[in-house]
């Protein structure tokens, strides 16, 4: 995904114009509301739910584990306590289940809301809280990580979106190889990136046990938490892997003869527990690790007489008439359009659309009004491209793009000599379309960043798997193989590769791939539907952002997925800053199995405050499991309704 281009100046200035065009009366009204389906695969039905939270548990004479948001761990010394890990702080209220009276110190590894959200609340700290050096930030210095957070443009899916919604107070920042000592016991301070780039484990020996508090690096034999924390840079396939295996490593070197995660269960045999982690990941870094030719042919160039590929990542159809439609228009040159109309006698760009929402797809929209093109947007991008205040999804573009015209699945449409059949055609994002034409006596397919050619044509055809574009594991590149399986094309005009002819074979191969990838996730994914951990956007507000004026009422949802084959009672607490208020600050409501359901709240501003942004969470519990402050909301002022520093190109 090229970053780079030419009109950066005329583009901010464009991007200012629509951002303001934002801000105007009703653009936060709800006319457009995105698709509530989502897929799934009946032959993969279970009963597995979640299991309560709440329960307090005795590990060894002076150890237990209280599961909570996550699961936090209370060491005891006589009546006093120290914890790994806080969770909701719900703990407090259960102390003296363990003869405990006392919390004198909270260890916390790792940043992620579900960690540490129950010191957000409290009044007054009665204790030590130790954190990370290397996270502090996201600790002490939370109101200015989400003032100067990158909204748009972003090519970070770190999980530092996963922050606290407001500081707490910090007393001691611990670096790698710091030792903590507490009432006679030391905790050894290890470095163990993985869920985070700068998480760390303690190691301590409790009851004669060496014991590794290892938080979300590992949940079980086999099993992480979730994929997406995993996953970090935009192209860091398997950064998040590689960092893991680094800290098991160092884990090793510990000689533990325990693990006790921050999800999952306790673990008795560390050393196989992480070996088999290795070997998923291991099969995941061949499966995952892109087989891309990089496009060696930048310029313009006819593939066939009337298919042209126009530069970046743009292709366009010419018709007898002297009309082009193009495919996908980001940062193509300015100069590849004027060689494109003398090359070829186009006299006008007749219609342009989208294969997906991306910036290198559709930066350059704003161009479309000197050509007076029609835009052309499928519906599963749709809301994304018009309102993307709305959302919070990687490489997204700060200015609304309007639709002349939306495209339905499946849809056929007469364009001059061409009959165009678009589609979704969900995998890299699941906001994609495909597009399937006749063009000078070949079947050619439109596949966008979904596919590419292969750089080793022994090896099975992949493609680029990025959890936080939002991806469901029953539909995706399964979905994707296929529709490109039933329209057999001769041609297949990839995003980022050359053009390539696949034979059948070669798609079914991609098929069995992404069949596969499903299973190897089924099994590593420790949650009673895997899709919990690869879908990061089954809880989610909507709209991400308001702008909103003091002694104002304005609308949320919160939207849930279901992943589950069952019914979920789920019960969802927005948790507002001072000056916003909610009736109905607390809603219940049942969800059925693989549904989706949206939970209204009206909010008010308080008069008279100017202030900056506010930040909203939502606390999900879902049959009677505590998951945490999951999802977050900014409030803006009006006046933020323009580009923001943190949104320039770079």
């Amino acid at each position: 995904m090229a970053m780079n281009f030419r009109s950066r100046a005329s583009i901010l200035c464009f991007a200012v114009i629509f951002i303001a065009l934002a801000a105007q009366p009703g653009f936060d009204g709800f006319q457009t509301r995105p698709d509530s389906d989502f897929p799934f695969d009946s032959s993969t039905k279970h009963d597995r739910d979640f299991r309560p939270s709440g329960g307090m548990r005795k590990l060894s004479e002076n150890l237990f584990l209280f599961e909570d948001t996550c699961n936090v761990y209370l060491v005891k010394s006589g009546n006093h306590g120290l914890l790994i890990g806080f969770g909701s702080g719900e703990i407090l209220g259960r102390l003296r289940d363990a003869g405990v009276e006392k919390i004198d110190r909270v260890l916390l590894m790792h940043h992620h809301r579900n960690q540490a959200q129950g010191l957000v609340d409290l009044k007054s700290s009665p204790f030590l809280v130790t954190v990370p050096a290397q996270e502090a930030r996201f600790f002490e210095g939370v109101e200015s990580f989400w003032r100067d957070v990158r909204l748009y443009l972003d090519y970070d899916c770190r999980s530092h979106w996963n922050t606290l919604r407001k500081s707490v107070h910090v007393d001691e920042k611990v670096k790698p190889g710091d030792v903590i000592d507490w009432r006679g016991l030391q905790f050894k301070v290890i470095e163990t990136p993985g869920v985070t780039d700068h998480a760390v484990s303690y190691a301590a020996d409790i009851d004669g046990t060496r014991a590794m508090f290892c938080g979300d690096l590992i949940s079980g034999k086999e099993k992480v938490s979730n994929w997406f924390d995993l996953h970090w840079d935009y192209y860091g396939f398997t950064q998040g892997m590689d960092a893991s295996e680094a800290s098991f490593n160092r884990i090793m070197a510990e000689h533990p003869s325990r693990l006790l995660p921050a999800h999952g269960v306790p673990m008795d045999d560390p050393d196989a527990a992480m070996e088999a982690n290795r070997r998923a990941y291991a099969t995941l870094k061949e499966m995952l690790v892109p087989n891309e030719l990089h496009r060696v042919q930048p310029q313009v160039r006819q593939i066939l007489p009337h298919l042209v590929f126009l530069g970046a990542t743009s292709y366009a159809i010419l018709s007898e008439s002297g009309k082009a439609f193009v495919w996908d228009y980001g940062y193509v040159e300015r100069e590849r359009v004027a060689e494109l109309k003398k090359r070829f006698n186009v006299k006008r760009i007749d219609a342009v659309s989208f294969s997906h929402y991306h910036d290198d797809h559709t930066i350059r929209a704003w161009e479309l009004i000197w050509e007076d093109a029609h835009i052309w947007i499928h519906k599963s991008m749709l809301d994304v491209l018009e309102n993307p205040t709305r959302y919070r999804l990687p490489c997204l573009v700060p200015m609304p793009i309007r639709a002349d015209r939306i495209l339905h699945d499946g849809e056929k449409i007469q364009w001059e000599e061409y009959t165009f059949e678009f589609f979704h055609l969900p995998g890299q994002t699941q906001f994609h379309q495909g597009l399937f034409a006749g063009i000078d006596g070949k079947r050619v397919l439109f596949t966008g960043d979904n596919t590419w050619k292969k750089k080793d044509v022994s090896k099975t055809r992949n493609g680029p798997l990025v959890p936080h574009n939002e991806y469901f594991l029953d539909g995706g590149f399964i979905a994707c193989a296929r529709k490109m399986l039933h329209y057999n094309p001769d041609l297949v005009c990839p995003a980022h590769t050359e053009e390539y002819s696949p034979t059948t074979k070669d798609l079914e191969e991609f098929q069995s791939w992404a069949y596969r990838l499903r299973d190897v996730m089924t099994s590593l994914i420790d949650q009673p539907d895997p899709n919990f951990g690869m879908d990061v956007r089954w809880c989610r507000f909507y709209p991400y952002r308001s702008f909103v004026s003091s002694e104002s009422t304005f609308r949320v949802e919160v939207i849930v997925r279901n992943h589950l084959f069952r019914p979920a009672r789920v019960r969802v607490e927005l948790k507002l800053p001072g000056v916003l208020a909610c009736d109905r600050q607390i809603q219940s409501v049942v969800i059925g199995g693989k549904r989706e359901a949206s939970i209204p709240f009206e909010i008010r501003k308080a008069a008279g405050q100017k202030g900056g942004r506010e930040i909203i969470t939502a606390d999900i519990t879902i049959n009677d499991r505590r998951m945490g402050e999951y999802a977050e909301a900014i409030v803006d002022p009006p006046s933020a309704a323009t580009l923001e520093p943190s949104s320039r190109p770079r």
